[in-house]
């Protein structure tokens, strides 16, 4: 799974700064993380598309300030983790009114970031565990959302095909997995198949290469709104 990491700082120095501490703990955990930094709060205030797994959010910016986009950005999404990252440690005492997970203090420690990621991971962890069961032949198979890379269909086989390799395979229509995954990152790439955006490590043309190291492809019609979706999955980015 990747993990999208947005940093919203104004200062090039607490931004790399950010951004090289994401990196460190990113290789000791063994995760891997797409980090996007922005040197405005305007776009987050007023994005209610782009998606998130943790979001760090200077408090005092230009413009209109940290607090005041984490006020506008609950607005249309009560969930995604929010760290503040301030001068003044009693600024980040507001940060209870818009369900902030944490705040740290400039100039940020690597220490002190790492325990913050720590509980922000845990965090993002507990949102990653939504499943969902799947009917087979002996019962049901419960199968985490973030474990599916992707769900495709033919011939009223449904099959999902998990990020370990392994498919599993029932009777049903794609419109149905797809309303059981609503709210999940999955984005529909054409009439028969689903994708999990977290597990896309390529596009090139019309294929996408999918971490579990299938290839599945856009239909002519759904490639361009679903290009739009995954770019704002991933924060701009393709």
């Amino acid at each position: 799974m990747i993990y999208r990491i947005l940093i919203v700082e104004d200062s090039a120095e607490a931004g790399q700064a950010l951004h090289a501490h994401i990196d460190r703990y990113a290789r000791e955990a063994g995760i891997e993380c797409a980090i996007t930094w922005k040197t405005s709060a305007f776009d987050l205030a007023g994005d209610d598309e782009a998606r998130y797994d943790l979001i760090f959010l200077d408090i005092e910016l230009p413009g209109i300030n940290g607090m005041e986009a984490a006020e506008a950005m609950r607005e249309h999404d009560p969930e995604t983790p929010l760290i503040f990252v301030t001068n003044l440690a009693q600024y980040a005492v507001h940060g209870y009114a818009v369900d902030a997970l944490d705040f740290v203090v400039k100039p940020v420690s690597y220490f002190d970031f790492r325990l913050r990621m720590d509980k922000a991971m845990r965090t993002i962890g507990c949102a990653a565990k939504r499943s969902l069961s799947i009917p087979t032949e002996s019962g049901f198979r419960v199968v985490a959302a973030a474990d599916i890379a992707y769900v495709d269909v033919a011939n009223h086989d449904l099959a999902y095909h998990l990020a370990c390799g392994e498919t599993i395979t029932v009777r049903g229509t794609l419109s149905r997995a797809e309303e059981e995954l609503e709210g999940a990152t999955f984005v529909r790439i054409s009439n028969s198949c689903l994708v999990n955006m977290a597990h896309i490590k390529e596009i090139k043309g019309s294929d996408i290469h999918m971490g579990c190291d299938d290839t599945v492809y856009f239909s002519r019609s759904r490639r361009k709104p679903a290009l739009e979706t995954i770019a704002r999955y991933l924060g701009g980015s393709l």
